[in-house]
């Protein structure tokens, strides 16, 4: 019971999230015209989104080969849970790009 909370307080802002930010970078889109600003922004977000991203991936793969050299620990992952956890990544990456774009948005 209490992972299913965990769950729902990750997949619902994660939703949120997901929904809201085409409108945003839309509506950002309209007001700087598509400049060269604008799109330094992006790319700027992207790279911060790309290297967290490795970074999340690699911490994954290290806590699992640390899991899968203690051999007493036995894991099963249904094809629900899989696909809860890539919304939650999915959600986790869209957050981090948005706070990406506000952030670099502002600084420059």
């Amino acid at each position: 019971m209490n992972e299913q909370i965990i769950f729902l307080c990750f997949l619902i802002p994660g939703a949120g999230i997901t929904i809201f930010l085409p409108f945003w970078k839309a509506k950002k889109e309209i007001a700087y015209k598509k400049d060269e600003r604008w799109q330094l922004i992006q790319n700027k977000a992207n790279n911060t989104v790309n290297q967290l991203s490795s970074t999340i991936f690699m911490l994954f793969f290290f806590i699992g080969g640390m899991i899968s050299l203690n051999s007493d620990i036995s894991i099963t992952f249904t094809l629900n849970r899989l696909c809860t956890y890539g919304a939650c990544y999915l959600g986790l990456r869209n957050a981090i790009e948005l706070a990406g774009l506000k952030y670099f948005d502002n600084k420059m």
